[in-house]
C-alpha cells in the first residue's frame, strides 16, 4: 500500500462547519503567503523561470481564496480576521516546500510538482475531515473540498507537464553505473575536482565583492575535500555572471545537488559496503549543503 501523504493522525476534533471553513481558510492563504514569498525569494536569485512559475501558482491560490470567501459567506460563516479560532496546519502541508526552498535546482517542474504533492496532501487532508465528522453537512462540505483539491493537483499537474517539456530540451544525465569501489572512486574524484574547480571560481568572484566569509567557506570545501588520486590542480570554473552573494552561494549549492542526486541513483544499485560508502559521500555532500544554505540565508536576510 502506498503510505498515506499525511505522515500521522492530524487529530482534529471534532469536526464542525467552522472549524472546517476556518482551515479550508487556512490552507488557501498559507498558500498564498507561500508563494509570493517563494516567487519573491527566487526573483532575488536571479531565478527568472521558477519566480515566474510561482507567480502562476500565487494568481491560482488567489482565486482558492477568493472562491473559500464565496463559499464561507454561502454557508453563513464568518471569516473575520478577529475570530477566535486559532489553527495551525499540519506540518506535512508545508514540509515539501520546507525541504526545498533552499534548493539550487528548484526549476518550474519541481516547483510544479511539489504543488501537486501539496494539492495531493490537502485532498488527503479533507478526506479525513470527511470521515471524521459526525455531522452529514459538514461531512459533505469536506468531500466538496476534497474534490475540489483533486481539480487543483490536476491544473498544476498539466502546468507540471508543460515545464517537463520545455525543460527536457537540455536533457538529464542517467543514473552512473558503479559495480566496484574502484569504480566510486573515480566518480568520487570526478565530481569533487569539478566541485573545487567550481567553487574556487565562485570564492574568487565573492572576495571581489569583499564576501570573505562566503569564500572563505568555498575554499575550505575546495582544500578539504580534494582527492588524491585527482591532478593537483582543479579545472577552472567560470563563476555565474552575477554581483550579488546570495546569486553566487546558490550558484555554489548546484553542483553539490546535481552530485547528491548522483549518489543517490547509485545508492539504488549497490548493497553491502559499496552502499555504506555511498552514504557516507552522500552525507558530507548534504552537510556541505546545509553550510551554504545557512550562510545563503544569513545573506538574504542582510541584504533585505
Amino acid at each position: 500500500m502506498r503510505e498515506s501523504p499525511l505522515g500521522s493522525d492530524p487529530g482534529i476534533h471534532p469536526v464542525t462547519l467552522p472549524v472546517l471553513v476556518a482551515i479550508a481558510r487556512a490552507i488557501e492563504r498559507e498558500s498564498v503567503q507561500r508563494y509570493e514569498t517563494l516567487s519573491a525569494t527566487m526573483e532575488r536569485r536571479g531565478e527568472k523561470a521558477t519566480a515566474a512559475a510561482f507567480r502562476i501558482m500565487l494568481d491560482e491560490e488567489r482565486k482558492h481564496v477568493d472562491a473559500v470567501e464565496r463559499w464561507a459567506a454561502s454557508l453563513g460563516e464568518p471569516l473575520a480576521d478577529e475570530s477566535p479560532f486559532e489553527w495551525r496546519l499540519p506540518a506535512d502541508l508545508a514540509t515539501s516546500w520546507d525541504d526545498i526552498v533552499g534548493s539550487a535546482r528548484l526549476t518550474p517542474y519541481r516547483a510544479f510538482a511539489i504543488a501537486v504533492d501539496n494539492e495531493r496532501r490537502a485532498f488527503t487532508l479533507y478526506s479525513y475531515l470527511a470521515a471524521a465528522a459526525t455531522d452529514e453537512r459538514v461531512a459533505a462540505e469536506a468531500e466538496r473540498l476534497a474534490l475540489e483539491e483533486l481539480g487543483h493537483a490536476s491544473l498544476m499537474r498539466r502546468w507540471r507537464r508543460q515545464a517537463w517539456h520545455l525543460e527536457r530540451r537540455t536533457g538529464q544525465a542517467e543514473a552512473p553505473a558503479v559495480a566496484t569501489t574502484a569504480a566510486l572512486h573515480a566518480l568520487l574524484a570526478r565530481h569533487e575536482r569539478d566541485i573545487a574547480g567550481r567553487h574556487r571560481a565562485i570564492a574568487a568572484r565573492l572576495r571581489s565583492l569583499g564576501d570573505d566569509e562566503s569564500a572563505g567557506l568555498l575554499e575550505r570545501f575546495a582544500d578539504e575535500r580534494r582527492v588524491a588520486s585527482a591532478p593537483a590542480e582543479e579545472p577552472p570554473g567560470a563563476p555565474p555572471a552575477a554581483d550579488d552573494p546570495v546569486h553566487l552561494l546558490v550558484a555554489a549549492q548546484e553542483p553539490l545537488e546535481a552530485f547528491s542526486e548522483a549518489l543517490e541513483g547509485v545508492l539504488r544499485t549497490t548493497e553491502g559496503e559499496l552502499f555504506a560508502e555511498v552514504e557516507r559521500a552522500l552525507a558530507d555532500v548534504v552537510a556541505r549543503l546545509s553550510a551554504i544554505a545557512v550562510q545563503t540565508s544569513r545573506r538574504t536576510t542582510a541584504a533585505a
